[in-house]
Formats: C-alpha cells, sequence, structure tokens
C-alpha cells in the first residue's frame, strides 16, 4: 500500500458539492476519480444538471436543487438546503466537504463550516464567483486553479493547484509539426451564439478557397445540418456532431483551436499547448470568461477575439494571417509550456491528504 492509500475500512468519507454546469463538474469528476483510486469513501452532491454528466462514477450520488426563479426563492431554497445538509452531515460525518462552486455547491459546504467540518473551497476561473466568494471567508483552505483570482485575497490559506481536467495523462511536451492540411477544432457553441454555428463555418469557406483545410466542429444538435451542408458545399473535409467523445485526440490533430474561454477549455489549451482562437462568452457571469482569456493573452499564449459587431471581419482577418504564417503557432505554443501547472489532480488530493491525520 502507497504512502497516502487509505485502508478502506478506515478510510474518510469525503464529499464533493459542484454546481451542475460542465465547468464546475468536470473537475470535481476528475477530483473524484483520484480519491476512489486511493481508496477514499466518496459521496458527490450536484444538482440534476449535474448528475448527468457524472455517468459511472463509483460514488452515491445526492441530488439537489435550488430554486433560482427569483432571488427571494433563492435565498429562502439555500437555506432551506443549508438546514436539510446538517442533517445530513451530522448523520455521515466526513472529515472534509469539498465545494466546486456553483449554487448547489453552497448548502453543503456552508454545512460544514456551520458543524465545524472541514472545507476546502476550489475556484476554477481567473475571477471568483459568488458561491466560492462567500464559502471562502470561512473555507479550511481556497484552491485556486489561476495564479491570481480577482475578488479573492490571497491568505496563507489560498494554494494555487491549477484545474483538474480530463486529458491529463495525455498531455505531451512533444509538438506535433503541421501537415500541409491546417486542421481546425471548433467548438463552445453550446452558449447560444451564431458566431460558431454560422459565422466561423462561413469564414473557413471563404479561407478554403485558397488552403486545404480541414474541421472538427461541435456544434448545437439543431445546427448539425446546416453546419455540414454549408462545409459540403464547399467540397471541405469535416466531422461535425454535437458531441466528440474522441476530442483528446482531435485537440492532438488540430493546428488550431477555437473555442470560448471556459476554465476547462484553457487549461486542456494549455496542457496539451495548442494555439487557439478564443472567443469568451461576453454575458458569462462576472466576466470569467474574459478574465481566463485575459490570462493567456497576457502571456502571449493566445488570440483573442471579442464577441463585438466586428467580430466577423477579425475572425476572418486572424484566422487568414495565421494560415499564411505558421510561425505564429510555433510562438503560441512556446508561450503556452511555462503556464501548465503539473499533476493539477494531484495537487488538489495532497491538499486533502493534508488535512486527515493518521490516514496511512
Amino acid at each position: 500500500m502507497s504512502s497516502t492509500q487509505i485502508r478502506k475500512d478506515v478510510s474518510p468519507l469525503v464529499m464533493i458539492a459542484a454546481g451542475g454546469t460542465g465547468g464546475h463538474v468536470f473537475p470535481a469528476i476528475c477530483f473524484a476519480r483520484e480519491l476512489l483510486s486511493e481508496g477514499l469513501k466518496v459521496s458527490f452532491c450536484t444538482d440534476r444538471r449535474g448528475a448527468t454528466y457524472l455517468g459511472n462514477l463509483a460514488c452515491p450520488v445526492i441530488e439537489q436543487n435550488i430554486a433560482t426563479s427569483s432571488r427571494y426563492l433563492m435565498y429562502m431554497s439555500l437555506v432551506s438546503n443549508t438546514l436539510k445538509k446538517m442533517w445530513m452531515l451530522y448523520k455521515l460525518r466526513p472529515q472534509v466537504v469539498v465545494g466546486f462552486g456553483g449554487y448547489p455547491s453552497v448548502p453543503p459546504v456552508l454545512a460544514a463550516q456551520m458543524l465545524g467540518i472541514k472545507s476546502i473551497i476550489h475556484e476554477q476561473n481567473a475571477v471568483v464567483g459568488l458561491a466560492n466568494k462567500l464559502l471562502s471567508k470561512m473555507a479550511t483552505k481556497v484552491l485556486t486553479s489561476f495564479p491570481q483570482t480577482m475578488g479573492l485575497r490571497s491568505t496563507e490559506r489560498t494554494t494555487c493547484v491549477g484545474n483538474p481536467t480530463r486529458f491529463e495523462e495525455q498531455y505531451s511536451s512533444v509538438i506535433q509539426p503541421h501537415n500541409d492540411i491546417f486542421t481546425i477544432l471548433v467548438f463552445g457553441g453550446s452558449q447560444g451564439s451564431a458566431v460558431f454555428a454560422q459565422a466561423i463555418p462561413s469564414i473557413v469557406c471563404g479561407l478554403a478557397e485558397l488552403h486545404a483545410i480541414k474541421v472538427f466542429h461541435q456544434c448545437r444538435h439543431e445546427s448539425l445540418d446546416n453546419v455540414r451542408q454549408t462545409y459540403a458545399s464547399h467540397g471541405i473535409d469535416h466531422v461535425v456532431d454535437s458531441f466528440f467523445d474522441n476530442i483528446g485526440e482531435l485537440y492532438e490533430q488540430a493546428d488550431l483551436v477555437i473555442a470560448r474561454a471556459g476554465a476547462s477549455t484553457v487549461f486542456e489549451i494549455i496542457g496539451f499547448q495548442k494555439p487557439a482562437i478564443l472567443i469568451p462568452f461576453r454575458n458569462s457571469i462576472n466576466g470569467d470568461q474574459a478574465a481566463n482569456a485575459e490570462f493567456l493573452r497576457s502571456n502571449g499564449a493566445t488570440f483573442v477575439v471579442d464577441e463585438t459587431e466586428a467580430l466577423q471581419e477579425r475572425l476572418m482577418e486572424l484566422l487568414s494571417d495565421i494560415i499564411h504564417d505558421r510561425s505564429k503557432l510555433t510562438a503560441i505554443s512556446d508561450a503556452l509550456r511555462p503556464l501548465r501547472i503539473r499533476n493539477c489532480t494531484q495537487n488538489m488530493k495532497d491538499a486533502v491528504m493534508n488535512l486527515f491525520h493518521n490516514f496511512s
């Protein structure tokens, strides 16, 4: 048994709490799997949306939902759920509760703090979310993804561990040479913008008249036919789907990524050292996507196009420039290398283990 492994008959319980979006749930799932692999007991608390991402995760799932139709109902729902979670935690007696942000993470983490149970929060974005900002005040440990997180005061309880992603074992320091065919991976169009379903295919088709281009394009189900037809009508080699279960392989094949700027996407781009054009979702809460993208841009490690009326013109100009001068891609890849935080999931696990006593 390794020094970090724990006997299952005496292993402590870790409760993980995460909001229902992929940005909160995916890092939490990576963390849960790491703890389970070390023999810890894990329970996972999320809402109905988050539960759909869990798949075959081998731990109990506690589903709760926070009413958000009005501020009054949300506050009442948070209070009610916190009281219920206090009773639940009293019975389950976890040694630590780890929150990944989002309103559904508030009741279990706040209940733990009120009961004197150790709590850890992890902030994925470069600007702190409302839930984590509240919970950070009494958290035993505050973990961040970025070296600096806006709105979060750095103290002796704060540690930057990076953001766990599903591809950590695939990351390599070797950058594949570019092929004659320029390959683009496009995804992130689920946030209600015509950019990914209309503007990008139109731009790519215009450039394909002068350059050999291949596209992997993930888009909403209702946009599939139109996007496929646009590429096919211009003879562009394309794979278009609403979900890619091999997206790690597509990252590796792509010369360039075009995506939103969620925290998971940013850390996947850093991990694969993949040049990208980021289009931050302008209506993201607290401007977190703009802050995430700015972290890369300030380090010369990405291209950023703001979602404005001039977006299509700017995107066409930038793509054309990149395809003509591919040394720009190499420069971006080189700038991404020092930004990588290795073993993010391991770093998080170590933070939890350090709270335990006599766990060998």
